[in-house]
């Protein structure tokens, strides 16, 4: 039962795309199978694997919800790599417009600014969504697929500095 192919080990085809009510569903499900508690007054071999079951359980889980590690699961299933996947300049640029642009909005204290730039960047990150899974669903572009997860990356790193920036603004 103890895999890394966390797409079998929740019952679901190896894709992108997958509907996360049957993520959840079947997490659920196993969790309350796997769950160490329940495994208490077994051996301490049978405590230790179901120990090992529930995090690898819980590990899966996390890296399925969110699109960046399911991509990069599907990466990895395939061979391949994403860490060597380079950005372009113009995209690294972009990266340093939109961190000026938070930063002017907080430091002039400008919460509907960082609001605009919070709702523009969630628009872009869905755009980015759409594009890995039809580099991964549609076309088996694993090389396409890995930029994509690294551009995805700062984009969420850019995420959390509007995040952060409208909650200091807040206190």
């Amino acid at each position: 039962m103890l895999t890394q192919n966390y797409f079998e080990l929740f019952g679901l085809l190896p894709r992108f795309t997958i509907d996360l009510s049957t993520l959840e569903q079947s997490f659920r499900r196993l969790q309350s199978e796997l769950h160490p508690d329940r495994h208490a007054s077994g051996t301490d071999s049978e405590r230790r694997m179901a120990l090992q079951l529930s995090t690898t359980l819980n590990d899966g889980y996390r890296a399925l919800r969110h699109p960046a590690s399911r991509a990069q699961c599907l990466i990895g299933l395939a061979g391949k790599e994403d860490a060597n996947a380079a950005v372009s300049p113009a995209f690294l640029m972009g990266q340093m417009e939109w961190r000026e642009a938070i930063e002017e909005a907080r430091a002039a204290g400008i919460t509907d600014a960082l609001e605009a730039l919070s709702r523009r960047l969630r628009h872009r990150m869905s755009m980015h969504e759409k594009d890995l899974a039809a580099a991964l669903d549609e076309r088996g572009d694993f090389e396409a697929a890995a930029q994509r997860v690294n551009e995805f990356r700062f984009y969420e790193k850019l995420r959390v500095e509007i995040d952060d920036a409208l909650d200091q603004l807040d206190n």
